[in-house]
């Protein structure tokens, strides 16, 4: 015979593990239909952006690329091959997802900074949006240059 044979479990422990469980599915069930974590959408409405600058990347022979300012035309910057590595891998993941759904380059890409100067790159045939503060003040910063030109405007 062991032990517990001879001494009962204690009942102070028992009714105490009881208690922990009967009280957690009590607040369990009473948040939820007091609705005190309601969804996210019903909280906050999508942001707004305060700019948007619409962006074409054109490839050339020589391995650089062009970026234009695709509402004017006017070419934002020349990214020399070899360069700008962060720039060249966000876009050939948008571009990547173009091509599985066979969407072509007529759609250019949006450059978006929100008031709380929240940067993002989206596409906006595929849905697909990077916020290019994660990567890093530097890598956002790569994209915040084209907003900083003259011809962006």
């Amino acid at each position: 015979m062991s032990a517990i044979d001879h001494e009962p479990f204690p009942k102070a422990a028992l009714f105490a593990a009881g208690s922990l469980i009967a009280l957690s599915l009590v607040a369990a069930v009473v948040g939820r239909y007091q609705n005190l974590n309601p969804p996210i959408d019903s909280i906050v409405s999508a942001p707004i952006p305060s700019t948007v600058l619409k962006l074409r990347f054109t490839d050339e022979a020589d391995g650089s690329v062009i970026v234009r300012n695709a509402t004017t035309g006017a070419t934002l910057d020349v990214i020399v091959s070899g360069e700008d590595a962060f720039i060249r891998a966000v876009m050939r993941g948008f571009v990547r997802d173009r091509k599985v759904r066979n969407i072509g380059a007529e759609v250019p890409f949006n450059l978006s900074l929100y008031p709380n100067k929240r940067l993002t790159m989206s596409d906006p045939t595929t849905g697909k949006e990077i916020d290019l503060r994660a990567f890093g003040p530097t890598n956002e910063g790569a994209f915040a240059r084209f907003l900083a030109t003259p011809e962006a405007r």
